[in-house]
């Protein structure tokens, strides 16, 4: 009956085609009971126990993680003519295309966070309008990706940031996110992308480490799972 159980549990894991975690997880999380002495079958049926416990996790989370919520917020801070300004102050002449000339990124409240704690990627934007080509769509792209298989992704979403003005300036991005409860603790590459007119033009790598506590002073604690 245990056996059925596991079974049904992994198929149902791999069976989700958008499923974020890497098969190293089940295989190394599975089942441990090789590790019982011959003939304890008592050991067996726990470490049978904790291996459909382990994967029905990672099945939770998969889903979980698909559901998360990405919320946004966009603000202009200076207007296209002030940016233009400061741009032939330093350059004499506007470029003949909108050009980015700042992207810079940092993550609020830091990169050690909590299950059920709000992530905050916040970005600063200056894009500089062109002379031959004034019209500017500034776009920004979050991607987070799997704590064990780096190149798998498990959640993105692009946003217009200036989608009504299409003009250039300085804005101030935002992309808010709560790691659920029940995903694995570890560390989870967050890369962020600036695009302009449909293009890429920058990058950012924001990465932040999922703990399960936090100490008094702001140290993350990872926790032991047998």
């Amino acid at each position: 009956m245990r056996s059925r159980l596991l079974v049904a549990i992994i198929a149902c894991a791999l069976a989700n085609p958008v499923a974020a975690f890497s098969l190293k997880d089940l295989k190394d999380n599975i089942d441990r009971s090789h590790k019982c002495k011959s003939g304890d079958q008592g050991c067996k049926n726990r470490e049978h126990l904790k291996a459909a416990a382990r994967v029905a996790a990672v099945a939770v989370a998969v889903t979980l993680i698909t559901k998360m919520i990405i919320n946004y917020r966009s603000e202009r801070i200076a207007k296209e003519d002030q940016v233009s300004e400061e741009y032939k102050a330093k350059n004499q002449h506007l470029p003949a295309e909108p050009v980015a000339t700042e992207y810079q990124t940092k993550t609020i409240p830091g990169n050690v966070v909590t299950p059920g704690q709000e992530v905050v990627i916040q970005s600063d934007i200056v894009v500089v309008p062109g002379t031959r080509q004034k019209t500017a769509l500034i776009e920004e792209r979050i991607a987070i990706y799997d704590n064990e298989d780096n190149t798998k992704e498990l959640k993105s979403f692009t946003k217009p940031v200036n989608e009504k003005t299409k003009a250039g300036g300085r804005y101030k991005n935002e992309f808010s996110f709560t790691l659920p409860e029940g995903l694995p603790q570890g560390v989870y590459p967050i890369k962020t992308e600036l695009l302009l007119n449909g293009e890429v033009v920058n990058t950012a790598n924001n990465d932040i480490q999922l703990v399960m506590h936090v100490d008094s002073f702001g140290y993350g604690q990872l926790v032991a799972i047998n």
